[in-house]
Formats: structure tokens, sequence, C-alpha cells
């Protein structure tokens, strides 16, 4: 099953990676553009919004094959965010970025299903990349 995924992707050629970033933060989202301006391999296609409820019908509209998600939000809060989020889009891989680094929410969010959780602030381009390929990979190999 995994075999048939990758070659539906094909990692190794150009195909689009659409990647969804909800942050509210401008100079965190210009951050998260800049270290995803250079994704070798693939283009990407980053989308961007500013609150939850934005985030929520982007991924309604448009074929979202990665979610990088801001815990707080001005119109959502801390695990609450990812557990709406999840519950919306159970079928694509959310990746936490957050100031946040209490152990306990990072273990509760991964318990809750998120596939990463990023600390903002301590993420660099290889990280984030690789970060996004993983979840994809293995969301979609257990998804099976």
């Amino acid at each position: 099953m995994l075999l048939v995924f990758l070659q539906e992707r094909n990692w190794e050629t150009n195909d689009m990676t659409n990647i969804l970033l909800i942050e509210d933060n401008p100079g965190d989202a210009r951050l998260v553009k800049e270290l995803l301006q250079n994704f070798p391999g693939q283009e990407i296609k980053l989308y961007t919004a500013a609150s939850l409820s934005q985030g929520l019908k982007l991924i309604a509209s448009e074929l979202i094959h990665v979610i990088l998600l801001d815990l707080n939000l001005p119109d959502s809060e801390g695990l609450q965010t990812f557990k709406q989020t999840h519950k919306f889009a159970m079928n694509v891989p959310i990746i936490i970025m957050s100031v946040i680094s209490d152990h306990e929410i990072i273990f509760q969010a991964m318990k809750e299903g998120a596939q990463d959780y990023l600390i903002k602030g301590q993420i660099e381009n290889e990280a984030l990349i690789r970060g996004i390929r993983y979840a994809i990979w293995s969301y979609h190999a257990v998804q099976g």
C-alpha cells in the first residue's frame, strides 16, 4: 500500500504539494514562507489563513496535503484549535507550530493525532521540510 502511495505522489518529481498554514502572526507566517521557498524535489503551493474559520473554509474548498497549525488564533485557543481542525480535516496530517513548549500539551496533541509538534523559534528549513514529507508519508502509510 505504501509503495502505491509513493508511486501516486512520486516525490522525486515536481508534483504539487498543497500546504495550508493557519497562523495569525504575520512575522511567523513570513518566516514559514521563507523556510519553504526551497522545497527540494517538488513544487508547493502555500495557502495561508489568519484564523481557524478561514483555515476551515480553505480546507473545505481546496485539496490540502498537510496543515501547519498555530494553536493560538483569534477565534480558537490551545488544544481546542487542534481538535477542531482535526475533526474537520480527519484525512489531512496536521503539524502543530506553536510557542507553547509545555510537555503535557505536546504529549496530548500527539496522542490526539498531531503528526508533529514544532516549537516556534526552533524551526529550521530542513527540519520543517523533512517534517512535512514525513507527516504526509506516515499519515497515508497508516491510513493505507
